[in-house]
């Protein structure tokens, strides 16, 4: 293996690592905003809304990204032209976007779902009787409880979304592996396995970063999580005045 060579073209793949970061930015954060609206209305069981969101959500689960990266890239223009609108010059980061925020939408709501009916509902009882507002019961006792359920499940999502990434050179973005194929192209194919292992050094990094940050947010939650089960663990009213009505209430919206 090549050493030289793989420190050589190793500038010209992480100048490439903006793209790739934006894409995998934008589409878990969208993404995940999307799976919140959706858990939510799966939540509440809405009659003709509930069997469509089974439908998206097994669909989503069912189909590769990558045939999905080529039905959204390929699809849209020709289903905006059903109304007139051209949109046929729809960019690769754009598509790869939309797919990448639609697949984890989906993906993200199967653990963020089961992660909010974890929460005993002696825990909307007790924050009820203490006259929460919905916001405040939501930020200070349900995200507290649903953060160290759901965050292992979210780490290996950010873990797939990175790997997805790698597919979004198939149509047409010049990214960390778009540019691996054009450096290939220019040297007539040489040097293909330092190429591809520079490659998977840099999705390694993003990986292991990724991780850590999932598991310092871990930290955090699991003793947030003790302290919310200390203060609204007992099903009893009058335990949770134990703990001081009006002192918990100090502390809500």
């Amino acid at each position: 293996m090549d050493i030289g060579y793989m420190v050589e073209i190793f500038p010209k793949l992480i100048a490439m690592l903006p793209i790739t970061l934006s894409i995998i930015v934008t589409s878990a954060i969208l993404g995940l905003l999307l799976s919140i609206a959706i858990t939510a209305l799966r939540i509440k069981k809405i009659k003709f809304l509930s069997p469509i969101l089974e439908a998206y959500i097994s669909f989503m689960r069912s189909v590769p990204i990558l045939l999905l990266l080529f039905i959204v890239y390929y699809g849209l223009p020709v289903f905006f032209s059903l109304f007139n609108l051209d949109i046929n010059d729809l960019s690769g980061i754009v598509a790869a976007i939309i797919t990448l925020i639609i697949f984890n939408g989906a993906y993200l709501s199967e653990i963020l779902r089961p992660a909010y009916l974890s929460i005993d509902k002696g825990q909307h009882e007790a924050a009820n009787s203490l006259g929460y507002t919905p916001f405040a019961k939501f930020r200070k006792i349900v995200i507290p409880q649903m953060a160290p359920i759901a965050l292992p499940g979210l780490g290996n999502a950010i873990i797939y979304l990175i790997h997805d990434t790698s597919l979004v050179f198939t149509i047409g973005v010049v990214d960390i592996l778009g540019k691996a194929n054009l450096i290939l192209a220019s040297s007539y194919g040489e040097n293909k396995v330092e190429v591809y292992f520079t490659i998977a050094l840099i999705y390694w990094a993003l990986c292991l970063l990724s991780d850590r940050m999932v598991k310092l947010f871990e930290n955090h939650t699991y003793l947030s999580k003790i302290e919310k089960r200390r203060m609204f663990g007992s099903k009893n009213t009058m335990q949770y005045h134990k703990f001081g009505k009006g002192n918990i209430q100090s502390h809500s919206d």
